[in-house]
């Protein structure tokens, strides 16, 4: 690609891509979901009766009103970054820059890591070296760097077929583990010799589970501005992936646990007598199923990486576009109409991520990705009441304070979820656990997850001193796509 190929007119530059309600229903399943691995954790150390009732609840408290207030914001202002755009509109540039950024360096974390269990995988499997480990990562970070570049439609043609080739031996468990049933799925409903509440209660473990597996409701979002017609395919896609996605949750999870038993055995890291849907479904499918579990798990991984690289790069290429990040991020390519410099940058930051121990700051994740969803629930309720004009062509079906009692519940699952990962004190740096705080244990997930979170605090004001800042009002912001989502609207309807 030469300089050529290169636009620095960022927002009117990139290309819209008609795509698929289906395309656009598996993108989300791969941000949301990307298999059901990593509820076998949830099981063991929850018990299977209290896995199960949160799986199958989380979602009305938890991905509901996300789903439902992304859905909202979406349609009525479908500008690239989404909540970036949404947030700055209701509460101002600064709070839009944290938000973004803090959502960034989650994904910057969260991305790398993905890649490192694919090829972990394929390690394990072929046992090459170290050095080919490298290799190999740098190469998967290259194609798909590549396949983000080239556009949204070879993401969604991408994403859907790891989708299927993910679900496929998923559905044979469910059909195999059903057939199979013997133990009842429910029982017991805690883990026995555990306290419900309070440090390392089984509530608190399975709900940070949980919470972690039905997030992402938010991340289509922000390709927005390269969607045709995204107030309308957005929503849908949403609202259609969750109730897939409890069921991909629930249903495997549920048949595993009646054909096979032994709930105090699953694990994420099989071995020791430990079982992961891997080894669940060899036990209760056969050789054949098992491999084709290890695949999907393979694939699992490929595929958040996939779409995580994409939607990590947009937030980024956003605030560089509005004088919060080095004005070069918002280079878009001339000839795919993407935002190419923003997509290298996030590819750049992987390949180093993967290295070492680089890979240990997935501690920062959750308390960075959850804090921006406080200020996504606060900018819908905030619009609300600003801004009761906004054509929202869809809206939660709710008046404000309906709105306000929707999002109530998952901000105190925010809150709670940020305690219990500010006093964990299970990962240890340089032999130290943590620290005593006004007599409170702070682990290093919380002095990790802070630091982060003050980083945001301070780079807004060096960039925006550095770069100059937005240059329109916040209450503009999103004027254009959505006056272009309007034309492209009645286009299609015509």
């Amino acid at each position: 690609m030469t300089t050529q190929d290169v636009a620095t007119t960022p927002v009117s530059s990139l290309r819209r891509t008609r795509v698929s309600l289906l395309s656009l229903f598996f993108v989300m399943y791969i941000l949301v979901s990307g298999g059901s691995f990593g509820i076998e954790d949830m099981v063991s150390w929850s018990g299977p009766g209290l896995a199960l009732l949160l799986l199958l609840v989380l979602p009305i408290f938890w991905s509901l009103p996300m789903a439902l207030v992304a859905s909202e914001l979406g349609s009525a202002i479908p500008g690239e970054g989404g909540f970036y755009v949404w947030i700055r509109r209701a509460l101002g540039d600064f709070w839009g820059f944290q938000a973004a950024w803090w959502w960034s360096l989650s994904i910057f974390v969260d991305a790398s890591v993905y890649v490192v269990l694919a090829v972990g995988y394929l390690q394990n499997w072929l046992g090459f070296s170290q050095i080919w480990f490298y290799l190999v990562c740098w190469a998967i970070i290259a194609v798909f760097a590549l396949m983000n570049i080239i556009g949204v439609r070879v993401l969604a043609l991408g994403s859907t077929v790891f989708s299927i080739l993910i679900l496929a031996p998923f559905v044979v468990l469910i059909v195999v583990g059903l057939a199979k049933w013997q133990f009842n799925p429910f029982t017991p409903v805690t883990a026995p010799g555990q306290p419900f509440f309070g440090t390392g209660g089984v509530f608190a473990l399975g709900l940070a589970i949980g919470v972690w597996m039905y997030s992402g409701y938010e991340s289509m979002s922000t390709l927005a501005g390269e969607i045709r017609n995204p107030q309308k395919l957005i929503p849908r896609a949403l609202l259609l992936a969750l109730p897939f996605v409890m069921l991909m949750y629930v249903l495997p999870t549920l048949a595993s646990l009646a054909g096979y038993g032994h709930w105090d055995a699953f694990a994420v890291e099989a071995g020791d007598g430990s079982v992961s849907f891997i080894e669940l479904a060899r036990a209760l499918g056969g050789s054949a199923l098992g491999v084709a579990m290890l695949v999907s798990a393979l694939l699992g991984n490929l595929a958040l990486y996939l779409d995580y690289m994409a939607v990590g790069a947009r937030p980024l290429f956003a605030i560089a576009a509005d004088g919060l990040f080095p004005r070069s991020i918002s280079r878009v390519s001339r000839r795919f109409g993407t935002p190419v410099a923003a997509i290298v940058l996030m590819a750049v930051v992987n390949a180093v991520l993967i290295i070492g121990p680089f890979r240990n700051l997935i501690v920062i994740d959750v308390i960075l990705f959850i804090s921006s969803y406080v200020l996504i629930f606060i900018s819908a309720v905030r619009l609300r009441v600003s801004e009761p004009g906004l054509k929202r062509p869809f809206r939660v079906p709710l008046g404000t304070k309906g709105l306000i009692a929707m999002v109530v519940p998952p901000i105190l699952i925010v809150i709670f979820t940020i305690y219990v990962n500010v006093i964990d004190r299970s990962t240890e740096l340089f032999g130290i656990s943590g620290f005593s705080l006004f007599g409170q244990d702070v682990g290093w997930y919380g002095i990790a997850g802070f630091a982060a979170l003050l980083s945001g605090l301070v780079l807004y004001y060096v960039f925006r001193a550095v770069y100059g800042g937005p240059g329109s009002p916040s209450s503009e912001a999103g004027e254009e796509a959505i006056a272009l989502a309007e034309a492209e609207a009645a286009e299609d309807s015509a």
